[in-house]
């Protein structure tokens, strides 16, 4: 199990959430997986990537030149609307590589970059007046996965997004789904559309097209329960090894926010997960999906045991709903994390 997990004792303060957010789950830097990510490591297997490529390195020109923080003479308006960039596409087309690209490229000092629900967790957390305070002369948001899949999600990000641009902050951003079409089957929509209009109209949106750059023709396997233990007790693998049943696993994700899981994650350096079957409930699938995504950003090991296909630890029931992207892009990257071999 994970090192002196403590569950019995009281839920810290407020106080004590924010400062664990914004100093230590919270880094406000691309991940690891990330973390010497250069425009010049980009390859673009499509002309739709050749075209984004270009767009985002303009858009870093614009948001870090003159006409961002240089000299105005007293006479020159000064720029007060932020700018917004909006990356549309599939998973696996390489709109995160760009995303943390033009981070590392930005010679803006007051930037961030969080993924979209880091971000309503910390202006949730710290309250939007708050957040406009603390983060509003932010100069350059990179916010990773956009998704409006609540309606308190969207009146929180409208509301804080409005503020940062009002104030000359500028926004790049990735999806999988176009602007217009957030929330769309996942709540009532209809009922936000002027919200949901309000912030698309703050972007320029560039479609990524092409294939999955993991170009998965099949996806791995699953581990009998006896190969797993034999990899958990010989093989070679970044240390420290954590091996816990795949019931373990879900109550873990259970009992805390999503935005702790880095925390957890931070605790291993390969996970080898006995037992794995089909998720039947969408809350435990979309909670296993956030903890994919932080485990493949932060690039640690995994190795899973389990009688079923990957495919079906997702159940039909929901696996080609609202959040079919979600499932997809994880299963993606799980069959490449099962894949690779692990390096001491």
């Amino acid at each position: 199990m994970f090192p002196a997990p403590s569950y019995n004792t009281p839920p810290p303060s407020a106080h004590a959430k924010l400062a664990c957010v914004s100093d230590e789950a919270l880094h406000f830097t691309p991940p690891p997986r990330f973390g010497e990510t250069h425009f010049s490591s980009y390859t673009p297997q499509h002309p739709s990537q050749e075209a984004a490529l270009e767009r985002v390195k303009a858009f870093v020109a614009e948001v870090s030149g003159p006409s961002a923080a240089g000299f105005r003479w007293p006479w020159q308006k000064r720029e007060t609307s932020g700018r917004g960039l909006y990356l549309d596409g599939g998973f696996g087309v390489g709109k995160t590589h760009l995303l943390a690209a033009a981070y590392y490229a930005s010679t803006v000092p007051e930037k961030a970059y969080l993924s979209f629900q880091e971000l309503v967790y910390v202006v949730g957390v710290k309250g939007v007046a708050a957040a406009k305070e603390e983060l509003g002369d932010t100069k350059l948001f990179c916010i990773d996965e956009f998704e409006l899949d609540d309606p308190g999600n969207t009146l929180i990000v409208k509301t804080f997004l409005a503020h940062v641009f009002a104030h000359g902050g500028s926004v790049m951003t990735t999806a999988n789904t176009p602007p217009e079409a957030q929330g769309q089957g996942r709540f009532n929509a209809d009922d936000f559309r002027r919200e949901i209009q309000s912030l698309a109209e703050n972007f320029s949106v560039v479609s990524l097209e092409g294939p999955d750059y993991r170009r998965r023709e099949h996806l791995a396997q699953l581990l009998s329960d006896a190969e797993l233990e034999r990899r958990l007790r010989d093989e070679a693998a970044p240390e420290p090894k954590l091996a816990l049943a795949w019931s373990e696993l879900l109550e873990l994700l259970s009992r805390h926010h999503p935005i702790r899981y880095r925390d957890l994650i931070d605790r291993f350096g390969t996970l080898y997960l006995g037992g794995a079957r089909t998720l039947a409930v969408q809350n435990d699938a979309l909670r296993f999906v956030h903890f994919i995504d932080k485990l493949y950003d932060l690039g640690k090991g995994l190795r899973v045991s389990g009688e079923v296909a990957l495919v079906d630890l997702f159940d039909p029931s929901y696996r080609g709903g609202a959040y079919a992207k979600k499932y997809l892009r994880c299963l993606s990257r799980l069959s490449e994390l099962l894949e690779d071999p692990l390096t001491p």
